[in-house]
């Protein structure tokens, strides 16, 4: 893989059945962040005062931010209100700028919904999209 820009990333949620590209993303440049947790296990007898960590086994996607140009008419700006009105989470995607090198499928809340309105800007919506269960990666 060559490096690529990041212009040309899209978003999918489910709409209805299918996976649907979410129209007008402007910003999503917070992407999900893997995280694996490490815990302090350091006991009193580390040599010099080192600290010693370990895996704990959990893994987590983090939460990320996408900001749309609102308009509630379009399809899937209308899946994310539903899935925000919904306390069941809904399938997404996410994936590289170039469609072909890597796509990072998951389960999610969608989290908050954060219209702004500046005079002199467009009309917009932040979404924080919060990952739930173990994501698959292609």
């Amino acid at each position: 893989m060559t490096t690529e820009g990041g212009f040309g990333l899209q978003i999918k949620i489910t709409v209805g059945t299918t996976l649907t590209a979410i129209v007008d993303v402007l910003e999503g440049s917070e992407l999900p962040k893997f995280k694996k947790f490490i815990a302090d296990a350091t006991p009193h007898s580390a040599t010099g005062g080192w600290a010693k960590r370990v895996a704990t086994g959990k893994r987590s996607l983090e939460s990320f931010k996408m900001v749309l140009g609102w308009d509630t008419d379009q399809t899937t700006h209308a899946a994310i209100q539903t899935a925000f009105d919904s306390d069941n989470p809904v399938s997404m995607s996410v994936i590289s700028p170039d469609g072909a090198d890597e796509t990072i499928a998951f389960s999610a809340h969608i989290e908050e919904i954060s219209r702004i309105t500046a005079q002199e800007d467009a009309y917009t919506a932040e979404v924080m999209v919060t990952p739930t269960g173990k994501p698959t990666i292609t």
